[in-house]
């Protein structure tokens, strides 16, 4: 056994094939099938060998497409020095494809994390509403703590310039120290006459002491993976699920000494027996050979993985990259890298550790986790095929013709400074060595029997650049864009100056929605094949393995005490939704918000719409509304805009209310007391005018006018009194 030895064990023989003895079924394959430990390892590296061979011998193409691309993106230029110190022209480098691959991903990027979530859950019949929104938070907790935005970011870039991005996710256990400072002596309290019981520091409570608490937390995590450091079936050719037609994918890392003591921590990396008693897992060696192993090698690099990756290292590109993981470079002996290899199927993983030549099982166990645990994504898929081409394939031959068209314009016009001397042959103008020639020198020639001294020697005419040229540079850039969808300024909304649709509103509109329908598969291909299937396991597991008091205190530190009142475990863990991506359609969906604002502005302008609702016995539910608003707007995954009041606040606003309710009945009792007080100046202007009209009518009479002529005038100015107030009884005396 690997514990009862200091040194490291011999590994397993490999031998094909792997013998019926070997491996232990089940009736009807309820359970993954065990094999034996040296079936296991035999497994694992000859799989291995396969599928690295298909990526570099028995499929070539792959290899040296991402070789080439990857020069492409820097686009180096060799020995560029050299050249002019040899009086060379220089030669200048282009950058099509990684202009066009940053300007791709950056949309993709923008599209997929413009929101606070990433997703969306999107809840059954019966889902409880509070359940929903702590199951969004919590998995927003799980993705923000195994930094998927990072790494989702990198697998995004692999996708968008190797045409295929790669990850992979699990869960770990971790145990950590925190620590954090405590009071010696609390505050004093204090009892204040008004405010009651107050706390006060003072200085002996401002002395505070180290505390260490052990946190053990199990999280999700979720990785980028290389190309070249995860090998699927050779036979994987579904693009953005490999699970669909892969049988399995071959992992391959190197781990330290520091690594490899924190893993045999773990129980799936402990000795295991089946049941009858055979070691089917000696698991990781004891600390102690394993510290007396690493001693022992001191330096020296592990075997290496795939051509592919070591393409892409410092040892094996010419191009800037860093050193290779399986290098060594420091000399502290536990930091010397060993090669580990994992393979994984939907119900089992099998790791191997390799060194010396040997292979030893450590892992050999069936798994919870319903996948193989890794992802996919591709920019444009290829027939039968689960990788794809990605920009550096597709704009790589631009930038060739770009780059090599520029650089013989270049030479062109740097022979004119440089231009060859014609002279006579057999003339005495004959160069012996070269000549430097100073301002205002002289320089002695033989102008021959013409006696010309300009005909003695001459430049040579050298030819102008063909138009030609430019057109072709000018017609590869546009080619590249056009074959891309990278026109930097068409991905951030702005018109380039070639299309004139932009200057309507119409025509804008038209610009950005084709610039997302640009990235729209790359997104969709990212979001189904990456993010759903990560959401899906972190709710798994959630359901199956993270212990409930983790959960809840991730939860606490949200909704406070509250989440302990309102949220049934049972029904939490029980609750059943889909998982869905909002970015995809979802570039498009936004437009819904545009067309819904309008009409949802008009309710809160219009009284009389609510009014004209209220006498059919119908309302507007806001709640709802904003709901739909939230959802059609992508922002459903924000921060609630609307929440209950606080106490204190419903005390302000019944407060404001009763100040507003004196207000209104001031005012309705000024304005009856205007209306009496006009009233009583009318009915006194009334009777003014009678006293008035009699009075006239009195004189006229005393004048010799008779009675009945002044009372008729009487009776007119009455008349005209009641007309100018409007009343209609007038009238109706008249007729």
């Amino acid at each position: 056994m690997a514990e009862e030895t200091k040194q490291m064990p011999i590994g397993s023989p490999m031998s094909l094939p792997i013998r019926q003895e070997h491996v232990q079924t089940t009736e009807g394959n309820e359970k993954a099938p065990v094999l034996t430990e040296d079936a296991v390892a035999t497994l694992v590296w000859y799989d291995y060998e396969r599928a690295r061979a298909y990526i570099e011998s028995d499929n070539t193409a792959w290899l040296l497409e991402w070789q080439e691309t990857d020069i492409l993106y820097q686009s180096p230029i060799p020995y560029r020095f050299e050249r002019v110190q040899n009086g060379q022209p220089a030669r200048v480098p282009r950058f099509t494809v990684a202009k066009a691959t940053r300007t791709m991903a950056r949309g993709v990027k923008r599209a997929v994390f413009a929101e606070q979530y990433p997703f969306f859950l999107r809840p059954g019949d019966n889902s409880n509403q509070e359940n929903v929104n702590a199951w969004t938070y919590l998995i927003g907790v799980y993705l923000d703590r195994a930094r998927f935005r990072y790494y989702g970011g990198l697998q995004i870039d692999g996708q968008t310039l190797f045409g295929t991005g790669i990850g992979k996710y699990g869960l770990m256990q971790t145990t950590r120290v925190k620590k954090t400072r405590k009071r010696k002596t609390q505050d004093a309290k204090v009892e204040m006459p008004i405010s009651g019981e107050k706390t006060i520091p003072h200085q002996e409570s401002d002395d505070f002491k180290m505390v260490e608490t052990t946190v053990t937390e199990t999280l999700p995590f979720y990785e980028y993976r290389k190309l070249g450091t995860t090998l699927f079936d050779p036979k994987w050719c579904t693009p953005n699920q490999p699970g669909e037609s892969a049988a399995f994918c071959i992992d391959y890392d190197y781990p330290t000494f520091y690594d490899l003591d924190e893993l045999r921590k773990l129980s799936c990396y402990q000795e295991k027996k089946d049941k009858d008693g055979n070691i089917v897992n000696p698991g990781i060696p004891s600390r102690e050979a394993l510290l007396n192993y690493f001693f022992q090698k001191q330096e020296g690099s592990a075997p290496m993985g795939t051509q592919t990756e070591d393409t892409m290292s410092a040892q094996g590109s010419v191009v800037e990259h860093a050193a290779a993981r399986n290098r060594s470079t420091s000399v502290d002996p536990l930091l010397q890298p060993l090669l580990l290899i994992s393979r994984w199927d939907e119900r089992t993983v099998k790791e191997i550790l390799v060194y010396d030549g040997r292979k030893l099982t450590i892992r050999n166990e069936e798994h919870d986790c319903d996948s193989m645990c890794h992802t996919a994504c591709i920019w444009w898929p290829i027939e039968n095929s689960g990788y794809g081409m990605g920009i550096g394939r597709l704009v790589g031959p631009d930038q060739r013709v770009d780059q090599g068209t520029l650089n013989a314009a270049l030479k062109l016009l740097a022979f004119p400074m440089n231009a060859p001397i014609l002279y006579a042959a057999g003339s005495e103008n004959a160069p012996t060595q070269n000549t430097i020639l100073r301002l205002g020198g002289y320089q002695a020639v033989d102008p021959g029997p013409s006696g010309d001294v300009r005909k003695a020697m001459a430049f040579m005419e050298m030819p102008a650049i063909p138009a030609d040229a430019w057109r072709m540079i000018e017609m590869m850039r546009a080619d590249s864009q056009d074959l891309s969808g990278a026109d930097s300024q068409l991905q951030r909304g702005i018109p380039n100056g070639r299309q004139g649709i932009g200057r309507s509103s119409f025509g804008a509109q038209r610009l950005a929605t084709m610039s997302d329908e640009e990235i729209a598969d790359p997104v969709d291909a990212f979001a189904e094949g990456v993010i759903v299937p990560f959401v899906k396991f972190i709710i798994h597991m959630v359901k199956t393995k993270i212990p409930i008091p983790e959960l809840r205190k991730i939860l606490n530190s949200k909704k406070a005490k509250e989440i302990i009142k309102s949220i049934d475990m049972d029904s939490f863990l029980g609750e059943e939704f889909e998982v869905t991506v909002l970015a995809g359609q979802k570039l498009a969906i936004r437009k819904a918000i545009q067309q819904l604002l309008p009409f949802f502005l008009q309710i809160v302008q219009q009284p009389q719409l609510m009014q004209f609702l209220h006498e059919r016995g119908e309302t507007v539910d806001f709640k709802v509304v904003m709901d739909l608003l939230m959802q059609a707007s992508e922002l459903a995954q924000q921060p609630d805009i609307f929440r209950a009041l606080t106490a204190d606040e419903k005390k302000m606003v019944q407060q404001m209310n009763a100040g507003v309710q004196r207000i209104q009945q001031a005012v309705v009792q000024e304005r009856a007391k205007g209306q009496a007080r006009d009233q009583n100046i009318r009915t006194q202007g009334e009777v003014d005018l009678g006293n008035k009209a009699a009075e006239i009518a009195l004189q006229h009479t005393a004048d010799g006018i008779p009675l009945e002529h002044a009372i008729g005038l009487t009776e007119r100015a009455e008349d005209v009194a009641a007309l100018r107030q409007g009343l209609p009884d007038i009238v109706g005396e008249s007729a």
